[in-house]
C-alpha cells in the first residue's frame, strides 16, 4: 500500500476537509493532516501510483456536492512531476 500527501487549495478550504477528512472507496482511503485558511493535507493510502492517485481524488470532488462549483488545485507533495 502506497501513502501520499496532496495539497489541496482552495479558497472554501471547509468543503475540501470535510470531504477528505475520512474518504473512503474501493481505490483510496484519506485522512487530513493539516489545513490552514486555504490549503489542506490530504493523506492518502492507495495501490495508485501518485498521478493516478491524484487524478482519482480530483475527480471524485469534482462529483461531489460542492465540487462540481468550486475552483480548487492539488499537487502531490514531494512530487518531481
Amino acid at each position: 500500500m502506497n501513502e501520499y500527501t496532496f495539497e489541496f487549495y482552495c479558497g472554501q478550504i471547509r468543503f475540501v476537509k470535510d470531504f477528505f477528512a475520512e474518504y473512503e472507496d474501493n481505490y483510496v482511503s484519506t485522512t487530513v493532516e493539516q489545513t490552514s485558511r486555504i490549503k489542506a493535507l490530504v493523506i492518502v493510502k492507495t495501490l495508485f501510483s501518485t498521478q493516478e492517485a491524484l487524478k482519482h481524488l480530483e475527480n471524485v470532488f469534482k462529483q461531489s456536492k460542492y465540487g462540481c462549483a468550486l475552483h480548487f488545485t492539488a499537487k502531490a507533495v514531494g512530487d518531481p512531476f
